[in-house]
């Protein structure tokens, strides 16, 4: 599934628009990040990736077919929005029942819907043993994940995820983003937004930063973080200091993990 987006403008009172000429491209199977400072048209543009706002000007492409043609009904189906807070789309009596609700609605049988609903929990990590448990007697983190099993179960071709990693340690990051990382491997396109710089730089392939509801910069992580108006990750911070105490260290440094690995490949030399 490739995304593509042209000329994209988005206006919420006829006036002052929110997004403007904004152009990417997704490749099938990509991780790709979007940044922003606060106010930069993030939020917006996740509402017009799944189509609950519709362009002002310019278009959005799901493999070649314009965003406008495809039916409201089917378009949730394929692109599965995970808000900041999932855990608020919890509504039904048990976790199965919530997780199977969105396949029954898709006019799967009562079966099929509880086997891909099954499956769902299991890839995010929540156990048999919660299954028939009440969502809302879960922990946070549980809640969390099976909210995220909800909208993997109706099984979409694009999943769009605004600040999933917010509040989370770095345990929880990890378990978030490693199921990230099996959906990729089963071929699906995933778009998340974060204000972390740490998460784009550590999870996502490409990224793209608004500024002011234009892009600023996309491309590859290494060349987003190149670029001097882009805030760096904190491993960037210190690949820094090291630099400034004479270690000559590629730039940018993405992770903590990728400076160790430099260190030990020279220390092997």
């Amino acid at each position: 599934m490739k995304l593509r987006v042209d000329d994209v403008s988005y206006s919420y009172n006829g006036k002052d628009e929110a997004l403007r000429d904004v152009s990417f491209s997704v490749e099938k199977g990509t991780i790709y990040g979007i940044m922003g400072e606060t106010g930069s048209g993030k939020s917006t543009l996740l509402k017009l990736l799944n189509g609950l706002y519709t362009p002002t000007k310019g278009k959005i492409y799901l493999d070649g077919e314009d965003y406008s043609s495809l039916s409201p009904s089917s378009l949730p189906f394929r692109v599965g929005l995970v808000f900041q807070y999932p855990e608020s789309q919890l509504f039904e009596e048990s976790v199965l029942s919530d997780v199977s609700f969105g396949p029954r609605n898709m006019g799967k049988s009562k079966e099929e819907a509880v086997m891909d609903a099954k499956e769902a929990l299991r890839l995010v990590g929540l156990g048999e043993e919660k299954w028939m448990k009440s969502p809302f007697d879960l922990s946070g983190g549980e809640k969390r994940r099976a909210a995220w099993a909800g909208v993997v179960a109706m099984d979409p071709e694009l999943l769009v995820l605004d600040e999933i990693a917010a509040g989370l340690d770095r345990e929880g990051k990890d378990r978030i983003f490693s199921i990230l990382r099996n959906l990729k491997e089963k071929g699906k396109t995933i778009i998340f937004v974060s204000h972390s710089a740490e998460d784009v730089a550590e999870y996502a392939e490409r990224a793209l930063v608004l500024h002011g509801g234009r892009v600023e910069i996309e491309g590859s992580v290494k060349e987003v973080f190149s670029d001097e108006r882009v805030v760096k990750p904190e491993a960037e911070m210190v690949a820094g200091e090291l630099r400034a105490k004479g270690l000559d260290l590629p730039f940018p440094m993405l992770t903590l993990e990728e400076i160790a690995e430099e260190l030990l490949k020279r220390k092997r030399k």
